[in-house]
């Protein structure tokens, strides 16, 4: 299928070797892939008049709307209602001593409801028409570096009958074919190859609640919907030797806890073996093996496998035009995005960096710019925010403290830590566990990192994102006035400490300024 919403520069019908007739069009920009990355890059494009196609072999608007964010933050914003209404009485308000019921069937009828409405408004072939963008679903495979042939999936595709079209990219070709879960081999875990199970790609189809549910991986899938299910009524054990590895270990340690208190079963092992329950209606046991070599054993009704992504890349030409890869799988660029083959860029997850939506987004608008305009802009970033969307969130940015101590050297880097214990706000939400750190420099009082865990932890890091993007030192933020009781109020309250402690170093100084009258 092919939605061609203005006239193109096209060739005649002709045979084909391929043995399927072709025809041959013409833009100024080929986008692979339909995902955030080529979303921004396309409409990038548009907005400066230049022709432009998306070819999606899959459905438009990728991981995110179909099986990532959008339906992992209904089904959390389900789980927390279930959570609020199990726990009123903490707040004064009785539901009657009745638990709350959960129908799950109507939870993934709501996750399909905001999947549809947000595909349909930004995703969706007929919302790039109205951009002037062209879409064409199926399958691209390079020819050389600025022609692709599509297997088109529809044979009515004007302007004639052709089931092969030739895509000719005029001034460059960007690759924005994204990620897919990661699959365990038996190598990894011994027998999964027998066993049915689920990643972020199936679990939202799920119909019925399980009773009890494993969840292999401690990272943001992981725990984001090891907490969902746990709050909508399943009984959860995850298997992960850290959670949310790449936080500060506060974050790790304060997760743990929020989980243990809600009844989630954490072992901190690595699943080693697993295979059928041999009951009816399916189910799993398996074996977790400690570090110290002592086994633990499990049992479920679903099992859900979060090990991570891997770039997808394979089976549509890079390598036999010549692209390179990287150690993680995916695609080699530079900071500006282009790789060793000079008309051809790519963006998103399919490089193997940061997995990020918005980060995606960003590049695929920065590899768009970077082909058809003068001039570069980086794409490639070092302070990219992230965001895990458990209860509490947990959001940062920059350096952790211990690789701000690498980097720049112990004595060089200071911290501010400040427990949501102390911030007024959440007392009176109720929302006592979390904190906010602040790493910046001794010299300069740059910041350097920082990691945020509390509710609106994804807003609140935005702010420290745009001090470091604007080298706004750490202490100037206490000028900028914030509205109380939030929670943003806690980093002015931490830089107005940390600039009494600068002013403080200045005592005497300021002391015979004031004597002699200045």
């Amino acid at each position: 299928f092919c939605f061609v919403t203005h006239s193109l520069s096209v060739g005649g019908t002709s045979s084909s070797s391929m043995t399927k007739t072709t025809t041959d069009a013409y833009y100024d920009l080929v986008v692979i892939g339909g995902g955030s990355a080529g979303l921004t890059a396309a409409k990038l494009a548009a907005t400066f008049d230049k022709s432009v196609v998306i070819i999606e072999r899959d459905r438009m608007g990728g991981d995110c709307t179909w099986t990532g964010c959008i339906p992992s933050k209904t089904l959390l914003a389900s789980a927390k209602v279930a959570h609020m209404a199990r726990n009123s009485e903490k707040y004064g308000v009785s539901t009657g001593g009745g638990a709350p019921r959960v129908d799950m069937e109507a939870v993934r009828n709501l996750i399909l409801q905001n999947i549809q409405e947000i595909y349909q408004e930004d995703d969706s072939p007929e919302a790039m028409a109205k951009l002037g963008i062209d879409t064409c679903l199926g399958k691209a495979t390079f020819l050389n570096a600025t022609t692709l042939a599509v297997e088109s999936q529809n044979e009515a595709w004007p302007p004639s009958a052709a089931t092969i079209i030739i895509m000719k990219a005029k001034q460059g070709v960007v690759v924005c074919t994204g990620a897919k879960p990661k699959r365990p081999t038996s190598h990894m875990i011994q027998g999964i190859e027998n066993v049915e199970y689920l990643t972020y790609e199936e679990v939202f189809d799920l119909k019925k609640l399980p009773n009890k549910m494993t969840v292999v991986g401690g990272g943001p899938i992981g725990c984001e919907l090891s907490q969902a299910f746990a709050r909508l009524g399943s009984q959860v054990t995850l298997v992960a030797q850290t959670l949310v590895p790449r936080e500060e270990p506060e974050a790790s340690e304060t997760l743990e806890s929020v989980f243990a208190k809600e009844g989630i079963t954490r072992i901190k092992a690595s699943l080693t073996s697993v295979k059928p329950s041999g009951k009816k209606g399916g189910g799993h046991e398996g074996i977790c093996t400690h570090h110290d070599g002592t086994t633990e054993t499990i049992s479920g009704d679903a099992l859900l496998v979060a090990v991570g992504r891997a770039p997808n890349v394979q089976d549509f030409g890079l390598h036999e035009i010549g692209v390179t890869f990287n150690d993680k799988g995916g695609i080699q660029v530079n900071d500006k995005l282009q790789t060793n083959v000079k008309s051809v860029y790519a963006a998103g997850d399919c490089t193997g960096d940061l997995q990020f939506t918005h980060y995606a987004g960003y590049q695929g608008a920065i590899a768009a710019r970077n082909i058809l305009l003068p001039l570069k802009d980086q794409g490639v970033i070092e302070n990219v925010p992230s965001a895990t969307f458990t209860s509490p969130e947990i959001s940062s940015i920059g350096l952790t403290e211990e690789m701000a101590k690498i980097k720049h050297g112990v004595d060089n880097v200071a911290v501010k830590f400040q427990s949501l214990s102390h911030v007024d706000r959440a007392i009176c939400d109720g929302e006592e566990q979390g904190f906010i750190k602040i790493v910046y420099s001794k010299k300069n009082y740059q910041i350097l990192g920082a990691t945020v865990m509390s509710p609106a932890a994804g807003e609140l890091i935005s702010e420290i994102g745009v001090a470091i993007k604007s080298k706004t030192a750490f202490p100037d933020l206490s000028t900028v006035i914030h509205s109380y009781p939030t929670y943003s109020i806690a980093l002015q309250m931490m830089a107005s400490d940390v600039n009494y402690e600068k002013t403080l170093k200045s005592k005497t100084l300021l002391n015979i300024l004031k004597w002699i009258g200045l």
